[in-house]
């Protein structure tokens, strides 16, 4: 079995020759990214990121042969199962990222990818442990599906949401991956190996750390495909389906991906409040506030990784304080709370702030 370095620098190279290979189809086929209201970047990027990312785990797999060498499981066919769910993601992305696809035909494509993944794999978060002191919630079979499968489209789109600033999604998935093995004590393995590997490879092509790499960005098929492998992580981790053991509580993993979380809610719930659909493309993410308030992208990363973290660190202290399960869940609920009310006071001062601006600018003009 290739060493923990082999696995990841292995995965570090084969993914910067796959983004060098696509960059060079991106624009032919027509996969790019051009500016627009939302999109401030300079120049037709292309959108080939987690296509690369893709192509590494398939080609990894392949070649290592380590399809049994993975959290997901003891089986070689898990990992099959998982890969054939994340292709089809990767491209439903990759379609989106061409031709925009229809909220509608999206969303039941995206419910039917998570339904072979809980299926093949048999992922049913079927107790939920004791979440408000009342005793263990039972999950009853006629709604374990369907709540596994809000589970899965929930967090896929919460990742999808934080990719507006380059850098920040892959950062932000690196923590989560971190804190996954801090969480469950888990050795790193060949998922999170390569899936490090290729991060890294992306992140010097889409920061330019490197002339001789092209810019490119993860795309809907990149930022969905992360947060896929995140949220198969955790539901291997908090059912005993395929591992046999439960590493930690469904309540616990909620840490690992609360700020995704906070944001996916705290937007919708703002869009309802202001009138506009919940899946309408706006202005209103993390990260969005951010260039609102003139931060630059590198501090822009730096602060929401810090808040990005702030919730995973209280989540691990609960843990290993043995925090009862009632506890960690309310105090999840409070940070949620405050995390809204931060942020609606947040986007008043950006509104004031950017009043102000157009006024002084006006009076210079």
């Amino acid at each position: 079995m290739p060493s923990a370095l082999g696995y990841f620098f292995f995965s570090f190279v084969l993914t910067l020759g796959f983004i060098w290979a696509l960059a060079l189809i991106a624009p032919k086929v027509g996969l790019i990214d051009t500016p627009d209201y939302r999109k401030h970047h300079k120049g037709a990027i292309p959108v080939v990121g987690g296509i690369a990312i893709l192509l590494t785990f398939i080609t990894s797999t392949v070649i290592s042969g380590e399809q049994t060498q993975s959290v997901l499981g003891a089986s070689g066919a898990t990992v099959w199962v998982f890969l054939l769910a994340a292709t089809l993601l990767t491209i439903l992305g990759a379609l989106d990222d061409y031709r925009a696809i229809g909220v509608m035909t999206r969303t039941i494509c995206e419910v039917l990818i998570a339904l072979l993944l809980v299926e093949g794999l048999d992922l049913i978060p079927r107790n939920l442990g004791d979440l408000v002191g009342s005793g263990n919630i039972r999950v009853p079979d006629w709604a374990a599906y369907p709540f596994a499968l809000i589970a899965i489209f929930g967090v896929i789109n919460a990742y999808n949401m934080l990719d507006g600033i380059d850098g920040l999604l892959s950062s932000l998935i690196l923590i989560t991956v971190t804190a996954f093995h801090l969480f469950t004590q888990i050795e790193p393995s060949f998922v999170s190996l390569t899936l490090g590997g290729a991060l890294a490879a992306f992140l010097v092509s889409n920061l330019e750390l490197a002339p001789f790499v092209p810019k490119t960005f993860l795309g809907d098929a990149g930022s969905k495909l992360l947060g896929f492998i995140v949220v198969s992580l955790i539901l291997v981790v908090t059912t005993k389906q395929i591992s046999g053991e439960k590493y930690i509580a469904p309540v616990t993993a909620l840490y690992l991906v609360a700020l995704p979380l906070f944001d996916m809610v705290f937007i919708t719930l703002r869009r309802i409040y202001g009138r506009k659909s919940p899946f309408s493309a706006d202005r209103s993410h993390i990260h969005h506030l951010m260039n609102d308030l003139d931060m630059s992208q590198k501090r822009s990363v730096a602060l929401i990784s810090c808040a990005y973290l702030t919730p995973a660190f209280i989540g691990l202290m609960l843990d290993r304080a043995g925090a009862a399960t009632p506890q960690q869940f309310f105090i999840f609920l409070g940070l949620f709370i405050g995390y809204c009310l931060i942020m609606s006071q947040a986007w008043r001062v950006a509104k004031r702030y950017q009043a102000l601006k157009l006024q002084v600018q006006l009076q210079t003009d």
